[in-house]
């Protein structure tokens, strides 16, 4: 390579010489340089479709007396009859505002602008609960919903992959620059891969490193996983921004990291939404403002050499469930099916099943492969809208299915906080106690009180595990259900 290069320079010299004139020649590069000005393409090419978002919100003032009886307030200055708006405060607590408030920033994360109309790629998390958002481009143009309600509007969001879309400039503007979605299946293990964003509030920061692995899941984030993970540096911050190729085409949308220790910083252990669920819900949200997925009504689990030589099977998706008057039960499939096929896919694990029906609409009618006691069969299911979070399974309320399991919870940075326990009740058979972090319910990560109820409700024996951090120590603790949650 090198060789040619020089030879080049030699014959253009040779050139300028023959006929008699002065040549401008440029320096050759070096296989550094050539990487180092492609690294540098990607970041000039990435930066004015990159954007800020700074989440604001409305702080809640306490009581001034909140251990003053009812009966004196009448005298004190504040509307001590309001609650709480949900998710502001403990259950019960009471509060009042002394004059309106302006929202304040309270985090910061990053964007992708993907349609030259306005619209913006992010996540979910980076502007959950916000009274008001603020888009900054790199161009210095601020777009703020606390001084303009459209110029930051909230197209959609998906809580099941962590993804939102926003529309700035309310509609006035166009021909922003954008980032193209790249064909994610197409990333290979080790490719460059590329992360803009704004970590600890580092504007407009690059990092570089290469794709660990993709197609990662089960990682207990979001209902739809399909990561591709990375050791290029990702912070808080940069949450929503894109990861690149050495292309500068967006091959992922920023998430989470793992770290280590009590450190918040990276560690080489960051993943990213892959690029084609992300094209997938941004479609969705753009042209209806909610992700329409199909549902088939079953559950499955993966088969293991035990379950395999039972089933006189060597791969496939083992059908555990089938609910009662949906789509896969109408069309006929039974528990104890094995799954081989979805359409023309090849599924091996539940994942494979769950992102194969992904491909498909509501209505549309899905060809299933199964293999049935040794007799090979193709079912039809016409797949139905999935309806609600928990997809066709029933949840109680939230306080009616707490109160019988006797927990009071809140929410914090932390995550979910055990408020308190009714002495007596389940949650205090189980041993949980008040200070308790719940982190996992029934292995599902869960951050909030609904999701703890969703996971309780989806339990399929008569037992919730909880997994609690108490003071620093985990714990699973194995919580008596009885037909609570059914």
């Amino acid at each position: 390579m090198r060789t040619s290069r020089w030879l080049t320079a030699v014959l253009a010299i040779a050139g300028g010489l023959a006929v008699g004139g002065p040549v401008a020649i440029a320096a050759p590069q070096n296989d550094a340089e050539v990487l180092q000005n492609a690294f540098a393409n990607v970041a000039q090419k990435a930066f004015p479709a990159v954007v800020v978002i700074t989440n604001k919100q409305v702080a809640q003032q306490m009581p001034m007396y909140p251990q003053l009886p009812p009966e004196f307030r009448f005298f004190f200055p504040g509307p001590f009859n309001r609650p709480v708006p949900p998710g502001r405060g403990r259950p019960g607590e009471r509060f009042h505002r002394r004059a309106p408030q302006v929202p304040q920033p309270v985090g910061k994360g990053s964007g992708v602008i993907i349609d030259p109309r306005g619209y913006v790629l992010t996540n979910f998390h980076v502007i959950k609960d916000a009274d008001a958002l603020e888009v900054r481009l790199h161009d210095g143009q601020v777009f703020d919903s606390a001084r303009d309600k459209k110029a930051v509007v909230v197209v959609g969001r998906d809580e099941e992959t962590d993804l939102a879309i926003l529309r700035i400039g309310n509609g006035k503007v166009k021909d922003l620059p954008v980032l193209p979605l790249a064909d994610s299946e197409k990333v290979r293990v080790g490719d460059w891969a590329i992360a803009v964003g704004a970590p600890f509030n580092l504007d407009y920061s690059v990092s570089v490193g290469v794709v660990s692995q993709k197609g990662r899941y089960d990682l207990s984030m979001n209902t739809y996983e399909n990561y591709i993970q990375t050791d290029a540096s990702i912070n808080p911050g940069n949450s929503g921004g894109p990861l690149l190729s050495i292309r500068g085409e967006i091959i992922g949308i920023n998430d989470f990291i793992v770290t280590g220790g009590g450190s918040r910083g990276s560690i080489g252990l960051g993943f990213a939404i892959s690029s084609n669920l992300a094209r997938q819900v941004a479609d969705d949200l753009i042209k209806k403002g909610r992700v329409v997925r199909p549902w088939l009504g079953i559950a499955m689990q993966t088969l293991t050499p035990e379950l395999e030589k039972q089933f006189g099977v060597k791969k496939g998706v083992l059908v555990s469930e089938v609910m009662k008057g949906d789509p896969a039960d109408k069309a006929g499939i039974e528990p104890g099916d094995v799954i081989l096929q979805v359409g023309k896919r090849p599924v091996r694990t539940p994942h494979d099943v769950q992102f194969a029906v992904l491909a498909y609409n509501p209505g549309d009618k899905i060809k299933l492969l199964i293999d049935r006691r040794g007799k090979r069969m193709v079912k039809q299911v016409t797949a139905r809208e999935k309806s609600g979070k928990g997809g066709g399974t029933s949840i109680r309320s939230r306080d009616d299915l707490l109160n019988q399991l006797g927990l009071a919870l809140d929410e914090s940075d932390e995550g979910v906080v055990v408020a308190g326990v009714v002495q007596g009740s389940p949650a205090d058979v189980a041993q949980i106690r008040r200070g308790d972090i719940i982190l996992e319910v029934n292995r599902h990560a869960v951050k909030t009180a609904e999701d703890v109820v969703a996971a309780i409700s989806a339990a399929k024996s008569d037992t919730a595990v909880f997994y609690i951090n108490r003071r620093g120590d985990k714990y699973f603790v194995a919580v008596p259900l009885g037909d609570i949650g059914k």
